[in-house]
């Protein structure tokens, strides 16, 4: 150092805040360059925030092992995995990606739909086994005009599968806890009457405790032996080994499902069920969503680290 030069000034490194990533979630964490990602189990302390994901979410036990966790950020807008009321009691915002994938389940849900009442899943069975015997490789399908679909809940994805049912021809009544001046569509206020009334019934309800089994043996049993349940909502929502036993029996005509009780979902609980278009929870995940879902996160976290309001806090 030349005499009479003024030492220069040296910041102390900038520490990246810890984050809590549950589960794991991939190339997504390469996006985290701001945040030190943390996996759980942690020892840590420190951690002010969480990203996860709505239906494993993050469990009481692990906010009791965080004392300073001060936000949840969801992907999607499930927040199931989450006890909500917990984190009220705790001071934790909670925030979720909410008009960001609704479109895409709903599309899968049409999708679903149609594999069922045209049965393309038999119909790739005999084509790849080589039992496609003409003139019929399956039995005759129904077309979808003139159904009757049932949807239990009118959110932003029920009203996206409606509209997409009502340029098939298909007539729509609805389900869910209360009326909505603002649906067109016909509301049935008792769940089981509306299993009695429709061909397809499309589970789009929020999961949380409050739908969890609403789609009982006894709603199963009134959608019948001609009818079809389509789930893109929760697993929880429906009774799995009361829906089991029913397709096996023939005391329900089909299900197409993207959701699970458990999942993964083991192999050998779907061996030899019959008329069933099963696929792997899929439902939000185009890549549009997954961006628009991630942008939403990154926001987020950005927001709550600056002390701003959350982008898409919960509602209530």
């Amino acid at each position: 150092m030349i005499a009479g030069e003024t030492p220069a000034l040296h910041s102390p490194p900038m520490t990246k805040p810890a984050l809590l990533v549950h589960p794991p979630l991939g190339l997504f964490e390469l996006r985290l360059t701001d945040y030190e990602v943390v996996h759980w189990p942690t020892e840590r302390r420190d951690i002010r925030a969480a990203v996860t994901i709505g239906h494993v979410g993050i469990s009481n036990a692990m906010i009791d092992a965080l004392p300073e966790l001060g936000a949840i950020v969801c992907f999607g807008v499930g927040v199931d995995g989450i006890d909500l009321d917990y984190a009220k009691k705790r001071g934790i915002a909670i925030s979720h990606g909410r008009d960001i994938n609704h479109e895409d389940v709903a599309d899968v849900a049409i999708g679903l739909i149609i594999a069922r009442l045209r049965l393309f899943t038999e119909g790739e069975k005999v084509l790849r086994e080589g039992t496609w015997t003409p003139p019929l490789a399956v039995p005759p399908q129904k077309r979808l005009r003139g159904r009757k679909l049932g949807i239990v809940g009118m959110g932003a994805i029920g009203s996206a599968i409606a509209h997409r049912a009502q340029a098939f021809g298909m007539e729509i009544k609805w389900y869910g806890p209360r009326a909505k001046p603002d649906v067109a569509h016909a509301y049935e206020p008792s769940l089981k009457h509306l299993a009695e009334w429709c061909d397809v019934l499309a589970i789009a309800a929020r999961g949380d405790k409050t739908t969890e089994g609403i789609i009982d043996a006894e709603i199963i049993k009134a959608v019948g032996g001609d009818g079809i349940i389509v789930n893109i909502s929760r697993g929880s929502v429906t009774d799995e080994d009361a829906l089991i036993a029913a397709l096996k029996s023939g005391a329900l005509g089909g299900a197409g499902l993207d959701v699970f009780v458990e999942e993964p979902t083991p192999v050998e609980r779907w061996r030899g069920v019959p008329k069933t278009t099963l696929t792997p929870h899929l439902g939000g995940a185009t890549r549009e969503a997954l961006y628009e879902g991630s942008q939403n996160v990154l926001e987020n976290l950005r927001r709550f680290y600056a002390g701003e309001e959350l982008l898409t806090a919960l509602a209530g």
